[in-house]
């Protein structure tokens, strides 16, 4: 079991999801997993080559992402408590799909 979960909720923001993974993919130092909630009207946020480059490389490195489409949407407050049901860690982080992380940041939350 991870020490975190990192809860990424996101909706049509494709260029923006990847930016996000790939500030996670720079973390070091914490054992943690990826869970995504999308509730875009389309394709997923993450079916894009770039997403998927970066969530191949998490899993590579013994990431857990669980990727999920939660339709219909209900806003915000629904899809973050979605997300929060899913977790498993004693710890969770909020990381909005816009959030890019600086290396080591999660380590020193």
């Amino acid at each position: 079991m991870a020490d975190v979960d990192v809860l990424v909720p996101t909706r049509g923001r494709p260029v923006e999801l990847a930016t996000t993974l790939a500030g996670l993919a720079a973390q070091s130092g914490v054992d943690f997993a990826v869970t995504i909630s999308d509730q875009s009207d389309g394709d997923p946020s993450w079916e894009t080559p770039s997403a998927w480059t970066v969530i191949r490389w998490l899993r590579r490195r013994g990431v857990e992402v669980a990727l999920h489409r939660h339709l219909p949407p209900r806003g915000m407050a629904e899809q973050r408590a979605f997300l929060l049901s899913c977790a498993s860690a004693p710890e969770v982080l909020y990381l909005d799909d816009d959030v890019w992380l600086e290396p080591g940041a999660l380590a020193r939350l």
